[in-house]
């Protein structure tokens, strides 16, 4: 298996997360989609991609990234586009006649004029265009899954853009997408993205607009996993760790995501050979201090970054205030947070802190506590950015 650090692991480097996409198969199958759970760098769009390149039979996936959209029929649009040059609607072409020439039908209506797509009565509506494109797929054709990664901050974007009733209106436009007469045995959609679903939509409206959802959660590997996928890592190198030291390795790292895997894999090899030595404890060690060094900074910097997206003004404050602190004392509790609340005039901490939780940089303890989920993270935090 091939190290993909900070690229979505395609072919050779995907470790198979059996669990995760039996369960997927499992919703689609019984007719529901899905929002796809996870924290950055968890392995969602590495998921995806595999189930696009290889499906199960009958199944056909394709996947789109919407995180710079920001406009409802930029939004339909790039799913119609997607949908009309992807592997998937190539094979039902020379599944069904009828389909092939649907779409040459489709494309006829849209017309390009100094690159704006215009139809006889202006901008194209590619929310009828799909509906209209679904309406002649039959059941017995197979199931077709859109993927649609960073959904919510297409939400975001659009809430920024043009206010919350707009915003509002998009959301509950995909859900009766969802439940058009058109869809129903054909058409499944999974959404996901690094930011949190439900606290965002709950940003604008109410959950009741998504609570046709199937939530399949994408967790860290157990520690069996995560030393397998270690082995694997180690088959394409000159030496390999022993049990012992795999089971030092991943007691530091702690959140056991792929990623702070590869991270730690790629370190161990550096300490190797600028070395020379054999490694044993104490070059596991300097792996993982070598980990928050400057020259990981493009790994962790979209961690941070991001936050300017997601949160503006006294809210941003506030998250970063709030990481800082937890960054520096290993916990904070809410009276910390509600005290930093009141500073920055943030009346609804809960569901900031819902996003920072869903988003995989705090999780709460059954104390009450709040702490980093990820030491790796805390310590890149602590050294370089909370200051």
């Amino acid at each position: 298996m091939k190290n993909s650090l900070g690229n979505p692991a395609r072919g050779d480097a995907f470790y198979d997360r059996k669990k995760e996409i039996a369960k997927i198969y499992r919703v689609l199958e019984a007719g529901t989609s899905i929002y796809l759970s996870a924290p950055r760098r968890v392995g969602k769009t590495s998921i995806l991609k595999h189930l696009e390149e290889f499906p199960k039979e009958n199944f056909y996936f394709v996947y789109i990234i919407t995180e710079s959209i920001d406009s409802s029929n930029e939004f339909f649009k790039a799913i119609f586009e997607e949908i009309i040059k992807s592997d998937a609607i190539k094979k039902l072409e020379q599944i069904s006649v009828a389909v092939k020439n649907v779409i040459v039908g489709l494309m006829g209506k849209v017309k390009s004029i100094y690159n704006v797509e215009l139809r006889e009565n202006g901008e194209t509506d590619y929310y009828e265009l799909l509906v209209e494109l679904f309406s002649h797929l039959k059941p017995d054709y197979g199931k077709v899954v859109i993927m649609i990664d960073e959904f919510p901050q297409t939400i975001q974007n659009i809430m920024e853009k043009d206010g919350g009733p707009i915003a509002e209106a998009f959301i509950q436009k995909n859900r009766e997408l969802r439940h058009h007469k058109y869809l129903q045995d054909k058409i499944s959609f999974i959404y996901t993205g690094s930011v949190s679903l439900f606290p965002m939509v709950e940003k604008v409206t109410s959950l009741t607009s998504v609570n046709d959802l199937r939530t399949v959660e994408v967790n860290p590997l157990s520690k069996e996993d995560a030393a397998d996928f270690i082995r694997q890592l180690m088959k394409n190198e000159d030496f390999s760790l022993n049990d012992e030291l795999i089971d030092s390795l991943l007691s530091k790292v702690g959140w056991l995501i792929p990623f702070h895997l590869q991270l730690m894999q790629q370190e161990i090899i550096d300490v190797f050979e600028s070395t020379g030595k054999e490694i044993d404890e104490s070059g596991i060690d300097k792996a993982y201090d070598q980990i928050v060094h400057t020259r990981n900074k493009p790994q962790f910097e979209p961690y941070f970054g991001r936050l300017t997206k997601i949160f503006k003004g006294g809210e941003f404050n506030f998250v970063m205030e709030v990481l800082t602190f937890t960054a520096q004392n290993s916990t904070v509790d809410e009276l910390v947070i509600a005290d930093k609340g009141v500073k920055f005039n943030i009346a609804d901490t809960k569901n900031t802190m819902s996003i920072l939780e869903g988003d995989g940089y705090l999780f709460k303890t059954a104390d009450g506590l709040y702490r980093y989920t990820s030491p790796i993270l805390q310590l890149w935090c602590k050294k370089h950015i909370c200051k």
